[in-house]
């Protein structure tokens, strides 16, 4: 008897461990579609959902949170291999709320993005693409009190800009990276060194 609790507490630990390793999910995806669309559909949630990425860290868009689908961006949409949308939605959910909300670094968010793709079910290297994309067209912004807004945009409220990228530019770093499943870093290198305008200042690049 005392040896079956044993394995019945192991086979449990185990168990938590592997869903802390992969990440997951929590809630549902419950929207309402709103009014006033543009180029893409805004969604009001009206759950909770949330994410908790591979080291514990819970990632909650609220109930109330517009969601615009957006986290590919616009001009890279038509890049060949990129996975279906319904195949990463929840983690677009999760993204495009913290896109929006600009609480986190700009390159956590991004990396949260990939972990819950493939918490979702997507392969590694369709989830590498999908990143690849984020992090070549993407948000990215400057957090509250960094060096940025205390030299020359303490009064911005805000300050988010986009990467100047083109399909072109981008579409042969998919291609390898569908080929070569590189670790993430290698990606980041390949396409800050074919992006132009990766900020409005040079030192806020590392954010």
């Amino acid at each position: 008897m005392k040896r079956l609790l044993i394995c019945v507490a192991t086979a449990c630990f185990c168990s938590a461990v592997l869903c802390a390793d992969e990440g997951r999910f929590s809630g549902k995806v419950v929207v309402e579609l709103l009014d006033g669309m543009q180029f893409d559909h805004k969604l009001k949630l009206l759950q909770d959902f949330g994410f908790a990425d591979q080291n514990g860290k819970v990632w909650l868009a609220p109930s109330g949170a517009i969601i615009e689908g957006t986290s590919i961006p616009r001009e890279l949409r038509d890049l060949t291999g990129l996975p279906y949308v319904a195949e990463y939605r929840k983690a677009s959910v999760i993204h495009d709320y913290y896109c929006q909300a600009k609480t986190e670094r700009w390159r956590e968010v991004h990396r949260m993005f990939y972990d819950a793709a493939v918490a979702e079910g997507v392969s590694e290297p369709d989830a590498k693409v999908l990143y690849a994309a984020v992090y070549a067209g993407g948000w990215r912004w400057e957090p509250r009190g960094t060096s940025c807004y205390r030299s020359c945009h303490a009064a911005a409220e805000s300050l988010g800009w986009k990467p100047v990228v083109t399909e072109a530019m981008i579409q042969p770093i998919v291609e390898w990276t569908r080929q070569t499943n590189p670790p993430l870093d290698e990606i980041e290198r390949r396409i800050d060194a074919v992006t132009k305008k990766p900020g409005p200042h040079l030192f806020a690049q590392g954010y």
